[in-house]
């Protein structure tokens, strides 16, 4: 069971069950939402993951990414990218995931190192219903240029917390290009 846990850990960022073998990414997703303390409905679950893969598939041939992707950042701000930074992955995955009406998840912007100019980082975090923000799951389609990442927020290397913004439910405005 132990080594279990660590390709758990290794492969999503949790030991809450264990992986599931010859799935899809988007089933593992799914996996892990429903694994989360709190979880809701697995049929919610299945389409929250099935749509964030979608959008972020969508959003890769739109936003062109580079690898890494901090030279998307550089071509936004040369001007050879509409769209590249972390917030518009983050902007755009949200708006598309809250058009969904989930009733079991809460959908968040998540920001980690908030007010750095070089180490701000934005992602939507998914948190079940009554569940508190750490123990949601960061969604991130920026980090690995247009494939989608996913870990619990209290287990990655950056330290999560809603956008300051994000509680009052304002929307959270993306850097713009320095002209």
């Amino acid at each position: 069971m132990a080594l279990l846990c660590l390709v758990s850990l290794a492969c999503a960022g949790g030991c809450t069950q264990p992986p599931v073998r010859d799935a899809t990414p988007a089933q593992r997703l799914a996996a892990d939402l429903i694994g989360l303390p709190g979880s809701g409905d697995p049929e919610e679950a299945a389409r929250l993951a099935r749509v964030a893969f979608e959008v972020t598939a969508d959003l890769a041939v739109r936003y062109r990414p580079l690898s890494p992707p901090q030279l998307g950042n550089l071509a936004f701000h040369l001007g050879m990218r509409d769209r590249a930074l972390c917030c518009h992955w983050a902007e755009d995955l949200l708006g598309a995931l809250a058009a969904l009406g989930l009733r079991s998840f809460e959908l968040r912007w998540g920001v980690a190192h908030h007010g750095s100019t070089l180490r701000e980082h934005s992602a939507v975090v998914a948190v079940p219903s009554g569940a508190s923000f750490e123990q949601g799951l960061v969604l991130d389609a920026w980090r690995r240029s247009g494939r989608l990442y996913w870990i619990r927020a209290d287990r990655d290397v950056h330290e999560w917390h809603p956008h300051p913004a994000d509680p009052l439910r304002k929307r959270v405005a993306c850097a713009s290009r320095a002209d």
